[in-house]
């Protein structure tokens, strides 16, 4: 089943140098209270950080990783590279599988910073005119979920949207960066759905600021962890899908995109942004918003998303119309 677990991830290419690429995660043991930090390792399971941690001087979560610097990030390296031998051995203390843990977004950023209409395909697929700069809205953390959470449909919108996105990570503080410097503040690169009741977006578009159309519970699927950005030598040339119960829905290149990361966080960094902020940068064409055939696309209950993005990996969530339990 899979609610709120790992299951249907798909394990991560070998990297030609192990453990110098890390793939970060957050996640839930069974009985456990709090959050666990984790680092996927290369036969699919993961390192839990939190349980590892004694004496090591090991970050807590994801967030305390990026804080800590290139310092952290390490020790985090090089705690994996001997999880990695002594797996060898026949020792897997403090390796959990993914589908024994409930999947946590991989970081609760302090903000998310949202790009508009950063593809051009996907600008006229919805009749509107591309933006002469970046420009977008804020994402309210409020709205994060995990990879296998499900989507609530709100019954006050008929046309939920889906838009898979790659997202970047932010490094460290900084203001005002110029687009020469950006790469210098990446931490790394993750996949966000940034789901829109279009009806009500389209609607507050027309009074002048988007608000609720694009923030409400259980509106940003996040996950399912952060690669870091030595592992994506170019963000500008992956592939970028979304299937909706299996049929191919976008396909696109992040290269085609009209104003390009080094751009996108020049600009919001006017704003300043800190370790764990999130620029979450556009969709391609392929939305519901955008369909023009026979039937609709908007998303019902019982659909199931899946956004995936070259090197990065596949994020899931079903949709439903049931309300959340209290």
């Amino acid at each position: 089943m899979l609610l709120r677990m790992f299951q249907s991830v798909k394990p991560p290419e070998e990297s030609s140098k192990k453990g110098e690429h890390m793939k970060l995660l957050s996640f839930r043991p069974a009985r456990a209270r709090v959050d666990h930090f984790g680092v996927l390792l290369a036969n699919g399971q993961a390192l839990d950080i939190t349980e590892a941690k004694s004496g090591r001087g090991l970050p807590d979560t994801l967030i305390e990783c990026i804080r800590g610097g290139p310092d952290a990030l390490a020790r985090v390296r090089d705690v994996l590279a001997q999880a990695e031998q002594r797996l060898k051995a026949g020792n897997s203390e403090h390796i959990v599988t993914l589908d024994s843990v409930a999947a946590r977004p991989p970081l609760i950023p302090g903000k998310i910073m949202a790009i508009g209409k950063n593809y051009s395909d996907h600008a006229a697929e919805v009749g509107s005119a591309a933006y002469s700069r970046p420009a977008g809205f804020i994402k309210h953390v409020d709205t994060l979920i995990a990879h296998g959470d499900t989507i609530r449909k709100p019954g006050w919108t008929e046309k939920l949207d889906y838009e898979t996105e790659l997202a970047v990570v932010i490094a460290d503080e900084c203001a005002d960066v110029p687009p020469d410097e950006v790469y210098d503040h990446i931490f790394g690169y993750t996949i966000m759905n940034d789901v829109s009741a279009r009806d009500v977006q389209f609607a507050e578009r027309k009074e002048g600021n988007i608000m609720i159309g694009k923030n409400f519970p259980t509106a940003a699927p996040l996950g399912p962890w952060v690669v870091t950005k030595d592992e994506i030598a170019d963000p500008h040339n992956l592939r970028l899908t979304t299937k909706i119960n299996g049929e191919l829905r976008q396909n696109a290149n992040t290269g085609t995109q009209i104003f390009h990361i080094p751009a996108q966080v020049a600009w919001y960094s006017h704003a300043g942004l800190y370790p764990g902020d999130i620029v979450s940068t556009g969709t391609p064409a392929g939305v519901a918003a955008g369909y023009k055939g026979e039937g609709s696309w908007w998303l019902k209950n019982g659909d199931l998303i899946e956004s995936e993005i070259e090197k990065i990996g596949v994020l899931c969530n079903p949709v439903s119309t049931r309300k959340r339990r209290a």
